[in-house]
């Protein structure tokens, strides 16, 4: 081979090379915002709400994924709350010599900084709305891999999860209810989770979902039993009027309530209505029976009055 001819080859080499490094530095560059995209797009199809965040970093070399500031939209307008849940960090450690496999191990995910608003009216609340958005869509997609044929679920593999750990660290539980200005704040615990999806299909991105959300929602339930009373005492004649509002307004469309809690909600509206400050105090303890009332075996009807949001 002539020199003329082996510098033209060291050159188009040399070409490709340079052409090869600046795709790849492109996208270390855009990766984050490519990646921030497609969550924004993503989660709503999950959670039946908008979902917004501030940052995604990601780094490919070590696994590591952080995201910063990730909201969750209340499920409908009715909701008066900001949003349902913010997520102030999130990072996970993805386990690298999985990545290329059907089922990606994340080694730990910890989010930090959880502030979730618990807005009920009785029969309702933003937190089981989107919870059961999610179960819908998680029992469509179940439904259907039921319904594939086998050749169409060689073709149709898609990626799975096992999670080693969860942990939700400074976690804030803010209970209300439905259409007041404000609640009351109180610091809770989640225990961890994990691991999940340690068989050999793992768990789907939609099933992690679920157990995130289940633990929350739960959470917010049991710290909603015994705050209740005190949120209505310093929000005021709001939290009774509220309840038993949202009480009434479930006879009059048929719904099925518990008879203790319908009259409990009413007797706290009457009672908020027409005595002096101590007054406040037994309609607070009315409404928090009516709401235990409820947890305890009206679950259903919540269920069946959730609607997802369009996008």
């Amino acid at each position: 081979m002539s020199k003329k001819k082996s510098r033209l080859l060291v050159k188009i080499i040399l070409g490709i090379l340079i052409v090869f490094v600046v795709l790849i530095v492109a996208a270390l560059v855009f990766i984050d915002s490519l990646a921030k995209n497609a969550l924004e797009k993503g989660a709503p199809l999950v959670l039946g709400t908008n979902v917004s965040v501030k940052r995604i970093h990601i780094e490919p070399f070590n696994g590591r994924v952080e995201i910063k500031n990730l909201i969750i939209d209340n499920p409908k307008e009715s909701y008066s709350s900001d949003y349902a849940i913010k997520l102030g960090d999130i990072v996970a450690d993805v386990d690298l010599k999985t990545i290329t496999n059907d089922k990606i191990r994340i080694e730990e995910m910890v989010m930090r900084d959880v502030d979730v608003v618990y807005e009920t009216n009785v029969i309702s609340s933003n937190l089981q709305d989107i919870l059961d958005n999610v179960k819908k869509l998680d029992t469509k997609e179940k439904t259907e891999k039921e319904e594939e044929k086998p050749e169409e679920k060689e073709e149709a593999k898609e990626k799975t999860l096992q999670v080693d750990t969860i942990e939700l660290e400074r976690v804030g539980i803010t209970v209300q209810a439905k259409g007041a200005p404000a609640g009351l704040p109180i610091k809770v615990s989640i225990d961890p989770m994990g691991p999940l999806g340690e068989d050999e299909e793992g768990i789907t991105p939609v099933g992690l979902t679920l157990r995130i959300l289940g633990a929350i929602v739960t959470t917010a339930i049991k710290s909603a039993g015994g705050s209740v009373t005190e949120a209505a005492t310093a929000i005021g004649t709001a939290t009774a009027d509220a309840a038993a509002g949202a009480a009434n307004a479930a006879v009059e469309t048929g719904k099925t309530v518990a008879n203790e809690a319908v009259n409990a909600a009413s007797n706290a509206a009457n009672e908020a209505v027409s005595a002096a400050s101590g007054a406040v105090n037994d309609a607070a303890n009315a409404a928090t029976g009516a709401l235990r009332g409820l947890f305890g075996g009206n679950n259903n009807a919540a269920q069946e009055n959730a609607q997802p949001q369009g996008n």
